[in-house]
């Protein structure tokens, strides 16, 4: 089975369209869409709910939580409905910026080269960014570069991007560790790495497939919060440096 996550905060614009383009890819397969409505003002979970069907879950939150509650609630709905540690989660944007081209690529890298978490990066060769502002840029390579450097993963660059495939077995290991509310603790857009991070205690089976992303497909406002990801980001390499440390700890003890 594959399972999408979809975090979705006032996207009624683009559901339609993404929605259907998915089940049309993976006509014949196993899948199912889990669409984590985070408190959207618009008319988006009226539209999920005219999409409906077996294939399609909803989680709706009434306020908006943000990031990291989104993933947290896709994950372990689909750990509560996944039988098959071989299961397959793809998280993606619902604005229209993760290309529906590498989905390919990122089952590929999973089911036939036996990858734990498979990265759609922007920083392997073919990859890169398209028509991005100045400013978002430039914090991506920045966070990117001190991520990388302060939690090395081979062949890893890309700590921040959404767009990814998990193995659910991989999964299953981290929120055994972690605890279901333990998962990820970032609310904004810090879980990304957070989760990647995270990941990569339990499994060296994580690999990147080229991706480029063209900011001028996204449909609405950003919701990133520059600043305010920056602190975040800041708490998060802290946070992260201690369960390391005690990571360690208990693999001696064992």
């Amino acid at each position: 089975m594959i399972y999408f996550i979809l975090p979705i905060y006032n996207e009624a614009r683009n559901l339609r369209e993404l929605i259907n383009e998915i089940r049309q890819l993976l006509l014949g397969q196993e899948c199912k869409i889990v669409a984590v409505n985070d408190g959207s003002t618009d008319s988006s979970l009226d539209v999920l709910n005219e999409l409906g069907d077996k294939d399609l879950l909803i989680e709706s939150q009434r306020i908006n939580m943000n990031i990291g509650a989104v993933f947290s609630a896709g994950i372990l709905r689909i750990l509560q409905e996944s039988t098959n540690p071989n299961d397959i989660v793809i998280i993606m944007e619902s604005d229209q910026t993760s290309s529906l081209d590498e989905i390919n690529d990122l089952l590929h890298e999973i089911n036939k080269n036996n990858k734990d978490v498979v990265v759609a990066s922007r920083y392997k060769k073919g990859g890169g960014y398209a028509h991005f502002p100045i400013l978002r840029n430039l914090f991506s390579h920045c966070a990117n570069k001190l991520l990388s450097s302060i939690f090395p993963i081979n062949d890893v660059k890309d700590y921040t991007i959404f767009f990814r495939a998990y193995r659910i077995s991989a999964l299953k290991k981290a929120v055994n560790y972690f605890g279901k509310f333990g998962l990820i603790q970032s609310r904004g857009f810090a879980a990304n790495a957070e989760l990647l991070i995270k990941l990569s205690f339990f499994t060296n089976q994580i690999t990147e497939v080229p991706f480029v992303y063209d900011y001028s497909k996204k449909k609405g406002r950003s919701k990133i919060r520059i600043l305010s990801t920056i602190n975040e980001t800041i708490m998060l390499i802290g946070y992260l440096k201690e369960i390391y440390r005690k990571l360690e700890k208990f693999r001696d003890i064992k």
